[in-house]
This record gives structure tokens, C-alpha cells and sequence, in this order.
């Protein structure tokens, strides 16, 4: 049973399993699991980078959705934070969608010691990379060294600093947090989605909770939102630009609409270290993908 994706012969059972597992993901962690199908897609099936990220968005409209209608059937959810971050969510993925157009047609790079690579996928999955790197290393670190993480990043720094008046959070026990600053956050966030098809969310959490302090139960469910937000811009945009493969987007559904249903249920189940070193050792899972993409295989799609 083979799916062509732009002429790639793309198996799909497989494809149906990464579904299942991208949409347990998103309902456990709340990032939509776009950070493992973006390299699963490039690095297991071989789907041009583009269509990789523009599908991947679209998978993440799916898993987001289901997730967040779980979450906040459970009452969990800061919508205030929410309100500040949709802006730049909603505006930032057409410069993303654009900025890896333009690397796209930037031709290969020569990189010492292991030869030419087209540049989109050296920018894209070097970023990649190193966003999940840093990420998972800074979750490990706190999961670890923090017994009650909560307690004792409340109030984060970005709550206690930052620009803009503030807005009280008091659901999450938190005087207030800086508008100005929080919208720029999501702006920043809604192009990283466009450039490599991760939503927002992987990014979004560890910031709501080490940055701001918030829950992990509440952080989980507030990034689903802006999360949404971003994947459904970043879908547009790609899709207008034919970099979105519908028959590959419905078999990845297929996997992960049920499967984000009980990764949602499982989180009010699982201690919030646990989660938070679960979701470091993915990002870490997916860092090393890309890396090896880049740097070992040869002959790869741009």
C-alpha cells in the first residue's frame, strides 16, 4: 500500500503509525507533535522539505483541535494569555512561509567534511535542531534538578519582568503578566511555525512554564490555543503555495485524531517531571533526526 507524494513512493500504513504517534503527542504534551513529523516525514519517507512542513501543519490543525476540545472540556486553559499571543500566531506564519520559500531557491551549500547540501535544508533543520536541542537540554535540566518545578519557578521571570502593562492571571496564581512582551512572543512563535512546520506549541510551553510559571496542567492546555492558531495560518499559506498533500495529510489524521484523545487523558494521570522528561528525551529524539539528515545522508530531496 504506497502513497506517491510528489513522486515518492511513501508508504502508508507507516505513515497511518506516525499519525498515531504525532497525535499522542499533542494530546499529552500539548505541542501538536509537528516537532516529530516534520523530520519523521523528511527522514523516514524522504517528502520534500516543503511538503514535509506545509502537511505537518496540517496534521497539527487536526491533533491541536481534538487535544484542545479534550483539555477544555476538563476546565484546564488560560485563555487570558491566549488573547495576548493570537496576534502574532495568526500574522507570523506567512513570514516563515516566506522566508523558507526564499531558501529554498537559494541553490546547495558546500559543508566541510561532508559535501553540498541544498541550503533550505541546512537552515531549516539546523534551526531545527537546535531549537530542540536547547529546549529538551533546558526541560531535562529543570525536570531534574526541581522536585516542585511549579513552586519554584512561580513567578517565572518573564512574569516578573517584561514590557507593557500586565495582565492578572489569577487562575494561574499569577499577579500578572507583560502584554507587550507576550504578543511579541507569539509573533515570534507564528514564524518559526511557517519555517519549519512545528506549531507553536514546543516552543510555547517550556516558555509558559519556565518563563511565566504556569501550571503544567494549565500550560498543556493554554498552548493548544495559540498552537491552533499558528498551525491553521501556516496551513493556509503553505497550501497556497501547493506545499500541502492532502492524501497524505488524511492518512496522517487517520493515525492521530483518537490517538491525541488519550494522550490528553493520560496527562491529568502522569506527575509533571515524568511528562517533562518525556517531552525532553522527543525533542531530543527529533534533534538527533535532523542532525543526522543533514550532516550523514547523502542524496537527500531538497
Amino acid at each position: 500500500m504506497m502513497l506517491d507524494v510528489q513522486g515518492v513512493a511513501v508508504w502508508l500504513p507507516g505513515v497511518v503509525a506516525i499519525g498515531a504517534l504525532v497525535g499522542g503527542v499533542a494530546g499529552l504534551f500539548g505541542v501538536g507533535g509537528g516537532f516529530l513529523l516534520t523530520p519523521a516525514l523528511v527522514v523516514l519517507f524522504d517528502v520534500p522539505l516543503q511538503t514535509a512542513v506545509g502537511t505537518g501543519l496540517c496534521l497539527v490543525v487536526g491533533t491541536s483541535t481534538s487535544a484542545l476540545l479534550r483539555h477544555r472540556a476538563g476546565g484546564r486553559g488560560e485563555l487570558r494569555i491566549d488573547a495576548l499571543l493570537l496576534a502574532g500566531a495568526l500574522l507570523g506564519p506567512e513570514a516563515g512561509t516566506r522566508l523558507l520559500g526564499a531558501l529554498a531557491e537559494a541553490g546547495d551549500l558546500t559543508l566541510p567534511g561532508v559535501g553540498p547540501r541544498p541550503a533550505v535544508r541546512v537552515a531549516v533543520e539546523g534551526t531545527y535542531a537546535l531549537v530542540l536541542g536547547g529546549l529538551a537540554l533546558l526541560v531535562w535540566r529543570k525536570a531534574r534538578t526541581q522536585v516542585d518545578v511549579l513552586r519554584a519557578l512561580r513567578p517565572g521571570p518573564l512574569a516578573a519582568h517584561g514590557l507593557g502593562p500586565r495582565l492578572p492571571l489569577p487562575g494561574a496564581g499569577l499577579s500578572g503578566v507583560p502584554t507587550v512582551t507576550t504578543a511579541w512572543i507569539g509573533a515570534l512563535l507564528g514564524v518559526l511555525s511557517g519555517l519549519l512546520g512545528i506549531g507553536a506549541g514546543v516552543v510555547l510551553n517550556p516558555i509558559l512554564l519556565f518563563g511565566f510559571g504556569l501550571p503544567v496542567q494549565q500550560v498543556v492546555a493554554t498552548g493548544l490555543v495559540p498552537l491552533l492558531a499558528s498551525a491553521a495560518a501556516g496551513t493556509v499559506s503553505h497550501a497556497s503555495r501547493g506545499h500541502v498533500h492532502l492524501g497524505l495529510a488524511c492518512a496522517l489524521l487517520a493515525g492521530s485524531t483518537i490517538a491525541a484523545q488519550f494522550g490528553a487523558l493520560a496527562t491529568r494521570r502522569l506527575p509533571a517531571s515524568a511528562l517533562a522528561r518525556a517531552n525532553a528525551a522527543l525533542m531530543l529524539l527529533g534533534a538527533g533526526a535532523v542532525l543526522w539528515d543533514v550532516l550523514a545522508r547523502s542524496g537527500a530531496r531538497p
